[in-house]
C-alpha cells in the first residue's frame, strides 16, 4: 500500500505545475485535459468550453515517489484547508532552491534554519495555500 498526495485548484492546475516544476526540477509530468474526456451522456460533470483545458489529473514525480494534481470545480471542492502540509525530504541544495521558488507571492510561515533534527527546515504556504515542509537530510 502507498499513499500519495493529491491536490485541487479551481482553474490554476496548470500554473501550480510550472511552479512545483520550477521548484523541484522536475523534467516529466503526465497530463491529461478535461478536454482529452470522451464525451459521454452518463458524465455527471458538465464542463464549459473555459474548462476544456483545466487538468483532469497529472503526475508530478517525486524521485521514487509521486503526487496527483488537478482542478476541479468549485461545486466539488470549494474549502482549502490548513491541516494538510506535504513533507519534502531531501538534500540541503534542493530544500533550499524549492523554498526559495516556493515563498514568490507565498507566506512563510518558519524560515529555513537549522533544527534538531535537520541541518535545513522550513515552512511556506505557497501562493496556492498548500504548506511545504522543507527538510535537508544527512546523507540526502
Amino acid at each position: 500500500m502507498q499513499i500519495r498526495p493529491y491536490l485541487s485548484f479551481h482553474g490554476e492546475c496548470q500554473e501550480a505545475i510550472k511552479l512545483y516544476t520550477k521548484a523541484f526540477n522536475i523534467e516529466k509530468s503526465e497530463i491529461m485535459r478535461f478536454g482529452d474526456m470522451p464525451e459521454s451522456p452518463d458524465n455527471p460533470l458538465q464542463i464549459s468550453d473555459e474548462q476544456k483545458d483545466w487538468i483532469l489529473q497529472a503526475t508530478l514525480p517525486f524521485g521514487d515517489n509521486f503526487m496527483r494534481l488537478s482542478d476541479s470545480p468549485r461545486e466539488i471542492n470549494d474549502a482549502p484547508t490548513d491541516r494538510i502540509g506535504i513533507v519534502v525530504e531531501s538534500s540541503a541544495e534542493i530544500v533550499e532552491k524549492a523554498f526559495g521558488v516556493l515563498k514568490e507571492n507565498g507566506v512563510v510561515i518558519m524560515p529555513l534554519q537549522q533544527t534538531f533534527f535537520s541541518p535545513s527546515y522550513g515552512i511556506v504556504i505557497d501562493k496556492f495555500g498548500v504548506m511545504w515542509n522543507l527538510a535537508a537530510m544527512e546523507g540526502e
